[in-house]
């Protein structure tokens, strides 16, 4: 799989931009920066799933926003965001490649191509985070899981996730009973199956129908 951002680059930059990166395996589980830290590598995903997190004084952790395929992971280094207010770690086993900061940031001041497609991205995230904000405050339990699910389908490229009942609560920020209950909602209606640790897509579009209007097919 390729990253499509870097697919829409014009050949000549991304022949520059490949001098400075390094492609790289990024076992699920690695934090790639921590909230606190400067970011010092921007790393564009080939596959798998990271995941920008949000953490409390409670200890707590929350999904920002997930990032495959279609994107970037450290657009604060382009955005005065340094030290990152985030964390970075991979849930799903992903490669892709990794491009230090400073390399980055000077590709992005002279790369309209790059620039371009960064900025878009940029802007998709930003929609992404309003409408998750709106949609947690108005919209169903099993509708926002189903949305969910089918984001982070698209941007992983897998239809079968290793995701338990405690980690999509994390990431959703709800109750484990509520998360349960939805998935056990998703099932009844056949758009999936579940067993501990792992779910499979049945139907995409009974989840599709399952989701509420938030929900927009991925477009890198």
């Amino acid at each position: 799989m390729k990253n499509h951002l870097l697919s829409t680059l014009p050949p000549a930059e991304w022949e520059a931009l490949r001098r400075d990166a390094e492609y790289v395996a990024l076992p699920a589980g690695t934090t790639l920066s921590r909230p606190g830290e400067r970011v010092s590598s921007v790393y564009f995903p080939t596959s798998g799933l990271v995941s920008v997190m949000s953490s409390f004084a409670t200890g707590q952790d929350m999904e920002v926003s997930p990032v495959g395929a279609e994107g970037l992971i450290g657009i604060g280094v382009i955005l005065n965001m340094q030290p990152s207010p985030y964390c970075y770690v991979v849930h799903i086993d992903s490669t892709g490649y990794r491009i230090q900061a400073d390399a980055f940031e000077r590709a992005f001041a002279t790369m309209p191509g790059l620039r371009a497609a960064t900025l878009a991205y940029v802007g998709r995230v930003l929609i992404y985070v309003v409408s998750t904000t709106v949609c947690n405050r108005f919209h169903s339990n099993h509708q926002r899981l189903a949305r969910w699910l089918l984001v982070i389908m698209e941007k992983s490229g897998r239809r079968s996730l290793p995701l338990t009942h405690d980690f999509i609560a994390q990431m959703v920020g709800g109750p484990r009973h509520a998360v349960t209950e939805a998935l056990h909602e998703l099932r009844e209606r056949g758009a999936l199956e579940y067993t501990r640790g792992h779910i499979e897509l049945v139907d995409w579009d009974l989840l599709v129908a399952a989701a509420c209007e938030c929900y927009e097919p991925a477009h890198p």
